[in-house]
């Protein structure tokens, strides 16, 4: 079969972001394992290559999007766009066929699982989508109504229609604090 791709640089860049991506989780949960056997200081060498991996994969990723888009990683709102379209694929589409090929074979906890997912990346989307018309209408630090505002960097919490200028606590400017729901 014939590679239609003419960029193989960029097909490896996105291998290998999946790769280093998939193995920085599997260290995690590694090290996870070691913990809960005792192995502190093997714990911290899995938790170590896992920041490493995390590190590779960042590099791949803003190569392959400078090679392909000929610029670097776009701006946060269209990032929002990037990232909600993502969630909506995995919930539409991804987590559903999955969901239904494990229930074809058999496995109905397995099926459960992808559902129980799929549910969750509809609240990521969904907040994606709530984070970007925030930025769009200038109105991520107001809000019509009272929310919760927590901040960032000491956990304190401010309750109003808009996140105070600093944090009263720790001095923290307002770009620190979040909305409750946010979380």
């Amino acid at each position: 079969m014939k590679c239609i791709t003419t960029d193989l640089t960029a097909v490896n860049l996105m291998k290998a972001f999946a790769g280093e991506s998939m193995a920085r989780n599997k260290y995690d949960l590694f090290a996870d394992v070691a913990e809960e056997e005792g192995w502190h200081a093997v714990a911290r060498h899995f938790r170590e290559a896992a920041e490493n991996e995390k590190w590779h994969a960042r590099a791949e990723f803003k190569a392959y999007h400078e090679i392909v888009d000929g610029k670097p990683l776009e701006v946060t709102t269209k990032n929002l766009v990037s990232a909600a379209e993502g969630e909506n694929y995995e919930h539409t589409t991804m987590y559903p066929n999955f969901a239904k090929i494990a229930e074809d074979e058999g496995k109905k906890a397995i099926a459960r699982l992808f559902t129980a997912i799929g549910k969750v990346e509809i609240e990521h989307e969904r907040e994606y989508l709530a984070l970007k018309k925030m930025l769009e209408e200038e109105e991520f630090f107001n809000s019509e109504v009272e929310e919760l505002w927590v901040c960032e960097v000491c956990g304190h919490i401010h309750r109003g229609k808009k996140a105070p200028a600093a944090c009263p606590l720790c001095k923290a400017p307002k770009e620190y604090f979040k909305r409750e729901f946010l979380g």
